[in-house]
């Protein structure tokens, strides 16, 4: 294999991780962008989405589908509660009050897939296939395919929800002016709940998606979580089409440094990426504009 198709097959891989990449970090843009909470939990909702789409999908032998929409549907009302019962009765508190409820939420859920599940994690069956096939030399794992593809799509859903439905137009005005938009007679209260379960469910389809490419364990969205944060910084923190490109680059980056210098030395990688990114670009790639209106 020539190094141009070991080029190509890596960067396939890692546009299949960076999507997912993409998702995590789009769940804490989104947060961010419409509540101006920094979520530190959004791994653990990563890791809890696959656990909760295991048991529908292997012990309660529910069809693939059925298991992806139950997680999501049960991870998006677990956000609104979230929500509701911790971040809304600090709604006005600083910065740092509210992103220590959010670190305390990622604590708790960690204890709790423990104690639910087991310290000790399983693995998810393969739902695509493992065995790669060959084109024009380069040899493709129809699971990464599939992963980048159910990626863009809920990409695709969240961004016409966003600037097509009445909803997402309601969420947008939120994130631009709470004031306003209250005045508008936007219900501020429920965007948020909204707004927060929408960005947990990004995180838990990442990790069903994910789940058949991975070892389920509780410790499993930390690394995450912590690369999806530096892909939404990567991209502009709180901007939407920043934290895809973040969890892009990131993908990619991962991926080929882990082929072509040591997989030792991925993360080393990517963190220092991050940091020429802060000291010559702090704003991110893809400056979020509004933040010089405030």
């Amino acid at each position: 294999m020539g190094s141009l198709q070991i080029l190509i097959q890596q960067i396939i891989g890692g546009l299949a991780i960076g999507s997912m990449y993409a998702l995590v970090a789009l769940g804490c843009a989104l947060i961010f962008s419409g509540m101006k909470v920094v979520n530190w939990a959004q791994g653990e909702f990563y890791m809890i989405g696959a656990f909760t789409a295991l048991t529908a999908y292997v012990t309660w032998k529910w069809p693939f589908i059925f298991a992806f929409l139950f997680s999501v549907g049960v991870m998006f009302i677990v956000g609104t509660i979230v929500e509701k019962v911790t971040i809304d009765r600090v709604r006005e508190s600083d910065h740092l009050t509210l992103l220590m409820i959010t670190i305390g939420i990622s604590i708790f859920a960690k204890q709790v897939a423990i104690l639910i599940w087991s310290p000790i994690g399983a693995v998810f069956p393969t739902i695509f296939g493992d065995v790669p096939f060959q084109i024009w030399g380069v040899y493709i794992v129809p699971q990464n395919i599939y992963v980048m593809l159910i990626g863009i799509v809920l990409m695709i859903i969240l961004y016409v929800f966003l600037f097509r439905t009445k909803m997402g137009m309601a969420m947008r005005a939120v994130s631009q002016s709470r004031e306003i938009a209250g005045i508008m007679g936007v219900n501020t209260k429920k965007m948020d709940m909204l707004t927060f379960g929408i960005g947990i469910c990004l995180a838990a389809a990442a990790g069903i998606i994910m789940a058949p490419l991975t070892y389920i364990e509780p410790m499993m969205g930390v690394t995450v979580g912590i690369k999806g944060f530096v892909a939404a910084v990567i991209g502009g923190f709180g901007n939407l089409f920043g934290a895809v490109l973040g969890g892009i680059i990131i993908g990619i980056i991962e991926t080929t440094s882990a082929f072509f210098i040591s997989s030792g030395y991925k993360d080393a990688v990517v963190f220092s990426i991050l940091i020429v990114v802060l000291v010559f670009k702090p704003q991110g790639l893809l400056a979020f504009s509004k933040g010089k209106k405030n």
